[in-house]
């Protein structure tokens, strides 16, 4: 027995999902096949890709679109509604403590977006969390980042801090 990686309940060791956690996903998803990258793969194609998307930040990450008849993620350029992070070659169980830290945020109450885990090829762990700053198909909603709000830029923004 293994363990749903977006509900957590428990799940026979052919499935990848249970049936509730692919409907919050989408009703009509059936399946949710592995990721067809190794998280070493994943680290790649988001270094080739960083400067075609839209998603910023430290972090490598990947947009993504889920496609629901073929049961899977596709990973996109433009107009991806999720973000993927794969496993971290710094720090083990990154995607992990990310998934379980929303999990709580969510469960004190905080509003969250739905996220969670997805397997890659390897049976490693990746990351998704669906974007709220887009509206509908291809409009973003402008975001503002504590960056931003503290009056950093793109250039100096890494290299601050809270106790600024």
């Amino acid at each position: 027995m293994k363990h749903c990686p977006i509900t957590y309940e428990k799940i026979s060791d052919q499935e990848n999902s249970s049936q509730r956690g692919l409907h919050l996903l989408s009703p009509q998803l059936k399946n949710l096949s592995p990721l067809d990258l190794s998280a070493d793969e994943q680290r790649q194609e988001a270094i080739a890709r960083v400067g075609k998307m839209s998603v910023q930040g430290i972090q490598k990450k990947l947009s993504a679109k889920l496609k629901i008849k073929e049961g899977c993620f596709e990973i996109v350029d433009q107009y991806g509604h999720y973000i993927l992070k794969p496993q971290s070659d710094i720090y083990p169980e990154l995607p992990e403590n990310e998934a379980i830290t929303m999990t709580l945020a969510k469960t004190i109450g905080l509003e969250v977006p739905l996220h969670s885990l997805v397997y890659s090829k390897g049976n490693s762990l990746t990351y998704f969390i669906k974007r709220f700053d887009r509206i509908g198909h291809n409009k973003k909603l402008a975001l503002e980042d504590f960056a931003q709000l503290s009056g950093e830029d793109r250039r100096t923004k890494y290299k601050s801090s809270m106790e600024k």
